[in-house]
C-alpha cells in the first residue's frame, strides 16, 4: 500500500487553522476569550521563535473546547468550516490531493492540530485517513478538557505513522512506494524516516529552513499558493 501524507497548515491550507480558530471563537462565540486570544498569539510567536512545546498548547486547545457545551461547540465549528475554511480551499491543493488520489494512493493527514478542527479539513479534500491528537469526552459526550491519542507534531509524527501503517498491516517497507508533502521544517523529522525507506518528500509551499533542505537533499518543491 502505498501511502500519500499531507501536512495541513501551509501545506494544503493557507491558513494556521488552530490560530484562526482561536480568533474565530473569540469573535463569533459570545464568550470573553481575550486571556485564550492572548495565549494563542504567545504560542504562535513561541512557534516562530523556535520556544514551541507541543504539551501545553495542546492542553490550551483541549481546555478551549471544553469551555463550551458540545452542541453550541459542534454549531460553531460548522459556521468556522463555512465562513473560514471552505473559502480558503484552494483548487490548487485540491487537485493535488486528487491526483494522488486517481494515482491510487491511500491518503493521510498528519497535522500537529487537532482532530476536532482539522478532521473537517481532512473531509473537505476527501482525505480518509486523520492522524492528529483527538480530544477526550465525558460519559455524556461533552469535552473535558483532556486529549489521547498521543501528539502529532515533530518526531511524534512518526509515531502516529507507526500506529498507523501496525493497525492497518502495513509494512514499513511500503513506505518506499510513498510520498510525504509538508511546509514546514518541523517535519524533518517525518521526513527523514519516510526517505530512510527510499520514500519521497515533497517540500511544499517550504519556509525558508525546509527550503534550504530540500535544496541539500535533492528533494522535489512544490508551491501550491502564497503563504
Amino acid at each position: 500500500m502505498k501511502l500519500a501524507i499531507f501536512d495541513m497548515d501551509g501545506t494544503l491550507m493557507p491558513i494556521d487553522v488552530g490560530v484562526v480558530w482561536v480568533d474565530f471563537l473569540a469573535q463569533k462565540s459570545g464568550a470573553d476569550l481575550s486571556e485564550e486570544l492572548a495565549l494563542s498569539k504567545r504560542y504562535l510567536e513561541d512557534y516562530r521563535c523556535g520556544r514551541f512545546q507541543v504539551e501545553p498548547f495542546m492542553r490550551f486547545h483541549m481546555g478551549l473546547l471544553a469551555r463550551f457545551s458540545r452542541q453550541n461547540i459542534e454549531r460553531l465549528r460548522e459556521r468556522f468550516v463555512e465562513e473560514i475554511i471552505r473559502p480558503n480551499v484552494t483548487s490548487a491543493a485540491k487537485n493535488l490531493v486528487q491526483s494522488m488520489r486517481l494515482s491510487n494512493y491511500t491518503l493521510l493527514m498528519a497535522t500537529g492540530t487537532q482532530a476536532f478542527i482539522s478532521e473537517p479539513v481532512a473531509e473537505l479534500f476527501g482525505i480518509e485517513h486523520l492522524l492528529a491528537t483527538r480530544p477526550e469526552q465525558s460519559p455524556s459526550g461533552e469535552f473535558n478538557g483532556k486529549f489521547y491519542g498521543g501528539f502529532c507534531y515533530g518526531e511524534h509524527k512518526i509515531e502516529r505513522l507507526k500506529e498507523f501503517c501496525e493497525k492497518h498491516a502495513i509494512p514499513l517497507e511500503d513506505l518506499s512506494d510513498s510520498v510525504v508533502y509538508t511546509d514546514s521544517i518541523t517535519d524533518l523529522p517525518l521526513l527523514q524516516f519516510v526517505e530512510s525507506f527510499h520514500g519521497h518528500v515533497v517540500a511544499t509551499n517550504p519556509d525558508p529552513q525546509l527550503k534550504e533542505q530540500a535544496q541539500k537533499s535533492g528533494w522535489a518543491v512544490l508551491k501550491l499558493f502564497d503563504k
